[in-house]
C-alpha cells in the first residue's frame, strides 16, 4: 500500500517487476494491473492506495502488508491497519519510511513509546551475511498483558523489529561486496558527498538514516541553522525570565522561556519551551504547567510576551476576560509575579522574519539569538515554517482526525519567537527597519529623524485626525520649524469610542485641528467643537488613497521628520512606523500613510 494510489503503477509495482527480472524469476509470475500472481500456487501480492478508507476494510485476509513510505500517512491510517489486520497466524506489517522529522508520529506516538533494545542481526542459511548487516537493529520488549477469556496475566513476546539502514546498504547504489550484483552509481554517491557539506540535514535523513528535518529552500527562516545558532544555551539564575505565548490551541498552546544578557552586546536564548496539547490545551491549563516549570527552576516572577489578539475578550469565560488576562491571572495564583508586555499590534510578519534571518546570519553587530538544544518542538518549527508569496508565514492547514477541527500545522513557536525577539531588541529592529529600502517614503533608504536634544522654535502646529481608517483611528501631531514639519506624537490604535476620540482631541497642545472623515462622524466633529477651543476642521474623505501617497511621498521623505525616542517609548508610535514602512503601492492596509498624506 502507498497513501496515494495514483504513484503505485510508477512506483513499487514497476519496482517489484525490476526485482522479478533481476532474479530471473519473471516467468514464474503473471503481473496484471497492480496485482502480481504466482503461476505455482495460489500467493499473489495486490497493489493498493489509501485514498478511499474502504480499502483497509478489506485487508484482513491477507498475510502481510507492507506499508509503503510511512512517513506519507496519517497516524490514525496507520491505527486501522493494525486493528483490521486480525484473524490469522503470522500476520505481519512491514513498513519502510525516511526518518524525515523528530516530530513525526512515526517516532513521538510510536517508536517512541516502545522500550527498545539493540538485537545482534542473525542470518539464515539462504542469506548472504552482507544482508544481514544494518546500522543498527533493534527490538521492542515484552509485555505483560490480561487474557481477554482467561482473565490469567501472561507475557506477549516481542513483534517489533526496527532495522536502520544507510546508503551503503544499497547495493544498488555501492554494489555488492562481492562485486558480483547490484550497481556502483557514483553519480548517487557524488550527490550524498555534496549534500554531506552543504545540505547535513538532507544528507541525514537520506543517506544515513537519521532522523532530521527536510529544508526545501522556501522556508521563512532561512538563515536559521541548528549547528550554528542552537547549542548549550540553559537558565540563568542570575537573569529575568521571559515567557512568549502564542493562544492557538491546535494542535497546542505554545509557551516558550526565553532570557537576555547586556554583558557583551545583546545576547538572547530561549531555554525551554511547553507544548500544552489536549487535554491541557486550555488557558488555565497550560498556564499552570508553565507555572510548574518556573517553580521548578526556582522562579518566580516573569515579563510576558505573546500575541497581541491574547488581549481580546472570549466567550468561553464567564467574565469575559482574555486568553491573555487568564494567563496571568492563573500564574499570579501559583505565586508567580507577572508584569504585562504584550503589545496592542503585533509586528509586521515578514519584517521580523528578515530582521531575524540578519541575526542568525550574523549581520547585526552585537546581537545574538541562541537556541537550547533540549526545544526540539521549536527547533522543527524553526526549520521547517515556510514562506508565503507575501513573505509572511505560510500557514498550512490540517484537520485533526478525531474532531475534525481545521488548524495551522507549523508556524506557532516562530510567532513567540517573533514576538519576543521584537520586543527584547526593539531598538535594533527599529534601525533594521529604517534601513530597507521598502516603499515610495524611503526611496534613497532615508526616513528622517529630529534631535530630541535640540530645542527647536515651532511657529505653527497641527493636529491631523483621522477617526476610522483601516479600522484604526489615528491622531498625528505635527509641529512646524522652517520648511520641515515634526511629527512628536501619534495616537495609532483600534478605532476607539466618540467619547474616547474626543478626550484625546481636546487634550492634545496643538492649535488647529483637522478631521478627515465620513458623514457619520460630523456629529463627533460638532460635539468636539462644543467640548474644545481648538479650530476645528473637518476634511471629508475621497477615499482615493493610492492616489494621494503617491503625490505626496517624495514632500513626506524630505521634509517630515520623525521621533526616534518617542518609536522605543510609544507602542502606537512604533506601530505606526512599522505599518508606514510596510506600505506598498495597492497594499490594502494603509491607514497610517493615509494620515501622513492627508497631513
Amino acid at each position: 500500500m502507498r497513501k496515494v494510489g495514483a504513484s503505485i503503477s510508477k512506483t513499487i509495482y514497476e519496482d517489484f517487476k525490476v526485482a522479478a527480472g533481476s532474479l530471473g524469476i519473471t516467468h514464474k509470475f503473471r503481473f496484471v494491473q497492480n496485482s502480481v500472481k504466482c503461476l505455482n500456487n495460489d500467493a499473489k501480492i495486490d497493489f493498493s492506495g489509501l485514498d478511499d478508507s474502504e480499502k483497509i476494510k478489506g485487508i484482513s485476509n491477507y498475510k502481510r502488508v507492507l506499508l509503503e513510505e510511512l512517513s506519507e500517512y496519517d497516524e490514525q491510517d496507520f491505527k486501522q491497519i493494525r486493528l483490521r489486520l486480525r484473524g490469522k497466524e503470522g500476520q505481519q506489517i512491514i513498513t519502510t519510511f525516511n526518518p524525515i522529522s523528530e516530530e513525526h508520529w512515526i517516532k513521538k506516538k510510536w517508536l517512541d513509546t516502545e522500550e527498545l533494545h539493540d538485537v545482534p542481526m542473525e542470518c539464515g542459511t539462504k542469506i548472504p551475511k552482507e544482508l544481514c548487516v544494518a546500522k543498527s537493529v533493534k527490538r521492542n520488549s515484552p509485555k505483560t498483558i490480561i487474557n481477554a477469556r482467561t482473565g490469567e496475566m501472561e507475557t506477549h513476546e516481542p513483534d517489533m523489529l526496527v532495522v536502520q539502514t544507510t546508503y551503503l546498504n544499497n547495493f544498488w547504489v555501492v554494489g555488492s561486496p562481492d562485486g558480483t550484483y547490484g550497481y556502483y552509481d557514483e553519480h548517487c554517491i557524488a550527490n550524498f558527498e555534496h549534500d554531506k557539506q552543504y545540505d547535513p540535514d538532507y544528507y541525514n535523513v537520506y543517506a544515513l538514516g537519521e532522523w532530521g528535518i527536510l529544508r526545501t529552500g522556501g522556508e521563512f527562516f532561512s538563515s536559521f541553522n541548528r549547528g550554528r545558532n542552537c547549542g548549550a544555551y540553559p537558565y540563568d539564575s542570575s537573569l529575568p525570565v521571559h515567557l512568549s505565548v502564542d493562544n492557538n490551541v491546535l494542535p497546542y498552546i505554545s509557551i516558550q522561556f526565553w532570557q537576555i544578557s547586556y554583558e557583551q552586546g545583546k545576547r538572547v536564548w530561549q531555554f525551554g519551551e511547553i507544548t500544552a496539547e489536549a487535554p491541557n490545551n486550555t488557558v488555565r491549563r497550560a498556564a499552570k504547567l508553565a507555572s510548574t516549570k518556573l517553580k521548578e527552576i526556582g522562579v518566580d516572577a516573569v515579563i510576558i510576551h505573546g500575541d497581541a489578539s491574547t488581549r481580546s475578550a472570549n466567550t468561553i469565560d464567564e467574565e469575559k476576560r482574555s486568553f491573555l488576562d487568564l494567563f496571568i491571572a492563573t500564574l499570579q495564583e501559583n505565586g508567580i509575579y507577572v508584569t504585562d508586555n504584550v503589545g496592542n499590534k503585533n509586528p509586521s510578519v515578514a519584517l521580523t522574519g528578515e530582521f531575524l534571518n540578519a541575526i542568525f546570519e550574523g549581520l547585526i553587530d552585537d546581537v545574538e539569538v541562541k537556541i537550547n538544544d533540549a526545544c526540539n518542538v521549536s527547533i522543527t518549527d524553526y526549520l521547517s515554517v515556510q514562506k508565503d508569496s507575501n513573505g509572511a508565514i505560510y500557514k498550512q492547514k490540517a484537520r485533526d482526525p478525531l474532531t475534525k477541527q481545521s488548524y495551522e500545522k507549523h508556524g506557532h513557536f516562530s510567532d513567540c519567537m517573533r514576538y519576543v525577539c521584537h520586543d527584547l531588541l526593539s531598538s535594533e529592529y527599529v534601525a533594521f527597519s529604517n534601513r530597507r529600502k521598502r516603499n515610495l517614503f524611503s526611496q534613497d533608504g532615508a526616513i528622517h529623524y529630529f534631535n530630541p536634544t535640540i530645542s527647536y522654535e515651532y511657529t505653527d502646529s497641527l493636529l491631523y485626525v483621522m477617526p476610522d481608517v483601516c479600522g484604526m483611528f489615528v491622531m498625528i501631531e505635527a509641529w512646524h520649524i522652517g520648511e520641515n514639519w515634526h511629527i512628536r506624537d501619534i495616537h495609532y490604535r483600534q478605532t476607539a469610542s466618540v467619547t474616547e476620540m474626543i478626550s484625546l482631541i481636546a487634550s492634545s497642545e496643538t492649535g488647529e485641528c483637522f478631521v478627515e472623515c465620513a458623514k457619520a462622524y460630523f456629529q463627533m466633529v460638532r460635539e468636539l467643537r462644543e467640548q474644545t477651543e481648538k479650530n476645528v476642521l473637518v476634511v471629508k474623505t475621497d477615499g482615493d488613497y493610492q492616489r494621494r501617497i503617491a503625490a505626496t511621498s517624495d514632500f513626506i521623505a524630505s521634509n517630515v521628520f520623525f521621533s526616534s525616542k518617542m518609536i522605543g517609548e510609544s507602542d502606537e508610535y512604533a506601530a505606526f512606523m512599522e505599518s508606514i514602512l510596510d506600505y506598498r503601492q495597492g497594499s490594502h492596509e494603509y491607514g497610517a500613510s493615509a494620515a501622513l498624506s492627508g497631513l
